[in-house]
């Protein structure tokens, strides 16, 4: 009988965790196959898909639009990772260091509560600061540099890095919190013993804290690329791509070429190719962290 019951109770964990199983291979795995099915047909989103082989592959290396927007997205990856890692880890060194522990809960609060906003309330904002009438050009006549007011997203020049450094000042609440957590698991025996050896101010930052906090670079670094190579909001949002293709990247190139021009085979391979690379760096980042606990 003891059997039985334990069947019965593991049917019924089952039973409660199936509509997740589901959900999770429909909307998850599902479009997987289609994306990996469908990179190699030739198929505009109503009639029968035509089975082309490699063609959509071949058709990548030709495709210079493609070869323009990756530029841009190694351009959006290299500064993303600055900015996700420099500015957040300052301020987490400046929290840390406040000695009483309530001022440290009330700054910590203090930068994650902006998290409630929208995402897209943000970038709605900022593609107002950034008109010709917007806020930046308006206090930079304030303050007497007119010459340095631009049509910021109307730019090829300068419509990228607008895009790119958007958000000032730059501090996620989730990596703060990464690297605080990071600096909160330091021991005090080593801190001490640090002290000791006159590794303070700076010197203490760069030999101490910043090697033991490598587990969270690492982790804060690989997830920025991923993110970075599948952020798709702010330039549709913003720009579009514009003004011509300055503002591209790859992720926009296969939303426009499936949505717009009807070629979802063609946007499927582009999505595979991402899938790939996204799962390169997926896999890095839980070799890294596994090899550090």
């Amino acid at each position: 009988m003891k059997w039985k019951a334990n069947t019965k109770t593991a049917l019924t964990g089952y039973a409660f965790i199936l509509p997740t199983f589901v959900f999770l291979i429909w909307f998850m795995y599902y479009p997987v196959y289609q994306a990996l099915s469908g990179a190699f047909t030739d198929w505009d989103g109503f009639n029968a898909p035509r089975f082309i082989g490699f063609d959509n592959f071949t058709r990548l290396f030709s495709d210079e639009v493609l070869g323009q927007s990756t530029v841009h997205a190694l351009i959006w990856v290299a500064f993303s990772i600055l900015l996700a890692v420099i500015p957040p880890f300052v301020v987490s060194e400046l929290i840390f260091h406040v000695r009483s522990a309530r001022k440290q809960y009330l700054y910590r609060t203090m930068f994650v509560i902006p998290i409630v906003i929208p995402g897209i309330v943000t970038i709605l904002l900022w593609r107002f600061l950034y008109q010709g009438d917007g806020a930046i050009n308006q206090l930079l006549e304030l303050v007497g540099l007119k010459s340095w007011t631009h049509l910021w997203l109307g730019d090829p020049n300068i419509a990228l890095y607008s895009i790119i450094f958007m958000g000032f000042p730059w501090i996620s609440a989730f990596n703060l919190l990464i690297f605080y957590s990071g600096l909160q698991n330091i021991s005090k025996e080593v801190i001490e013993a640090a002290k000791l050896d006159g590794a303070t101010g700076w010197k203490r930052v760069f030999l101490l804290d910043i090697p033991l906090s490598l587990p969270q670079f690492r982790l804060i670094i690989i997830l920025t690329l991923v993110g970075s190579l599948q952020n798709i909001i702010p330039p549709l949002v913003m720009t579009n791509g514009g003004p011509g293709y300055s503002t591209y990247v790859p992720i926009l190139h296969m939303y426009n070429v499936s949505t717009v021009n009807g070629e979802f085979g063609y946007g499927m391979s582009i999505a595979l190719i991402m899938f790939i690379v996204i799962l390169a760096f997926t896999i890095l980042n839980m070799r890294l962290v596994k090899s550090d606990i």
